[in-house]
């Protein structure tokens, strides 16, 4: 039975703002707003801890429903890890797609994942990197999904870092590649740190002991 087309944009960042408001089960849902809220239910407490009970109260949508439309939980988790890069990534590595962008597009990404981890106080960190812990060794879709989230993030950093370079923002004695490398493990770290509740305070020292380099 082919699968029912869905409906909506819903392209907004409103997916932060779901928490973990209880919300009624209806028979009919919106797709678009139903992957939005299995995107938040992931994020908090991970695949494996996710039920269909689970998902099936906060999506608002039957059994039946979930498995027509996005096709079982392992499906439904791929596709809210693209969402998490339509709706949380891209705005935060926005400015890093600026072929020009340099030293302050680099900090400027940093104080977008220092803010998104105040934003939140239940330890969520990214679900990027959430993934690439629980499900890397043993689901090849979620891990490519997640090399490619990485790989990514590096070159918009390695490209704005040789720009940064140029204008003497970098000192000549850095090399890119492994500073690039550096810069894609700090910001991987500090998530990593979020998750395990540690002090923003920690968190944001970390980040700028990291940038240091940079002027």
């Amino acid at each position: 039975m082919p699968r029912p087309a869905r409906t909506g944009t819903f392209i907004r960042l409103s997916v932060l703002e779901l928490g973990g408001a209880q919300v009624p089960r209806t028979k009919d849902f919106e797709p678009a707003e139903a992957l939005d809220r299995a995107l938040d239910q992931f994020w908090r407490h991970g695949y494996g801890a996710t039920g269909l009970d689970e998902l099936v109260h906060r999506t608002r949508a039957s059994r039946y429903g979930l498995y027509a439309t996005f096709g079982g939980k392992r499906d439904l988790f791929l596709e809210a890890l693209e969402r998490y890069s339509q709706a949380v990534m891209d705005p935060m590595i926005g400015a890093l797609e600026d072929p020009r962008a340099s030293a302050a597009e680099i900090r400027g990404f940093f104080d977008r994942v220092l803010g998104l981890i105040r934003r939140f106080g239940d330890r969520r960190g990214c679900l990027m990197c959430n993934a690439a812990f629980e499900l890397g060794p043993v689901d090849s879709a979620a891990a490519r999904r997640v090399r490619r989230h990485f790989a990514r993030v590096r070159r918009l950093l390695a490209r704005a870092l040789a720009n940064a370079r140029r204008e003497g923002a970098l000192s000549r004695d850095v090399a890119v590649p492994a500073y690039a490398d550096h810069l894609l493990g700090a910001a991987a770290g500090a998530f990593f740190f979020a998750r395990a509740g540690l002090p923003l305070a920690m968190i944001r020292r970390f980040v700028d002991s990291a940038c240091r380099a940079l002027a």
